[in-house]
């Protein structure tokens, strides 16, 4: 038994997940607004100049709903991680997690198709809870 309390997300302010790969960009984004949880899904466009977020999704659900995600997918573990890419795999996906919890820590990780622990099942609930918005 350990004598050591594993940290956990109590709350958090903002959560953005940026993807990029070959042929689309896009960020998830969850932040707190009047006790609940705002998830937003953008896609980045290139056309003029500076990349621009176009919001293509927006879902609202409870704040333990938004904290369970982020518990269970354990994503305070994440921070630090840098997941370089992988020998001889010559595409992929590109990531970076930036977000602000438990009143100002800061959380930040990145790779090249090489993933923290649980980033698909993460990545998975964020997409359910816009998916289960549209029903």
């Amino acid at each position: 038994m350990s004598l050591f309390k594993k940290e956990e997300i109590e709350s958090f302010e903002i959560v953005t997940l940026h993807l990029s790969g070959m042929r689309v960009s896009s960020d998830y984004e969850m932040v707190m607004k009047d006790g609940k949880a705002e998830v937003s899904y953008y896609e980045i466009k290139y056309g003029s100049g500076e990349p621009q977020r176009e919001l293509i999704e927006r879902a609202v659900c409870d704040e333990a709903r938004a904290l369970g995600l982020l518990r269970e997918c354990r994503v305070i573990a994440w921070d630090g991680f840098d997941g370089p890419h992988p020998k001889g795999v010559l595409d992929g996906t590109m990531f970076r997690l930036d977000a602000t919890v438990n009143g100002g820590r800061q959380i930040s990780a990145q790779g090249s198709q090489n993933f923290p622990r649980h980033f698909r099942e993460f990545e998975d609930g964020l997409r359910d809870i816009l998916r289960e918005a549209e029903l």
